[in-house]
């Protein structure tokens, strides 16, 4: 697992907001798909909310290679 500089993060739920920070990344799973399908490739991430609450861990997919490359950086938002 990597350790993380602490990237914002938030999580909305309902009316409520809780802002926090991405605190590692971790390992990568390849979670079976239907029959004929293909499997898909989740992310281990530690998302830390603060007092607001204990640490989360989620499993993200991760993007396609291709949509990787056609996601817009921040910097290049304007």
């Amino acid at each position: 697992m990597d350790s993380c500089s602490g990237t914002p993060v938030s999580l909305t739920l309902g009316q409520r907001r809780i802002e926090g920070v991405l605190r590692a990344v971790g390992e990568f799973v390849e979670m079976p798909g239907a029959p004929g399908s293909p499997a898909r490739r989740l992310r281990n991430l530690i998302l830390d909310f603060g007092p607001a609450c204990a640490p989360v861990e989620v499993w993200l997919a991760e993007p396609e290679s291709h949509e990787l490359a056609a996601a817009p950086s921040p910097s290049s938002r304007s």
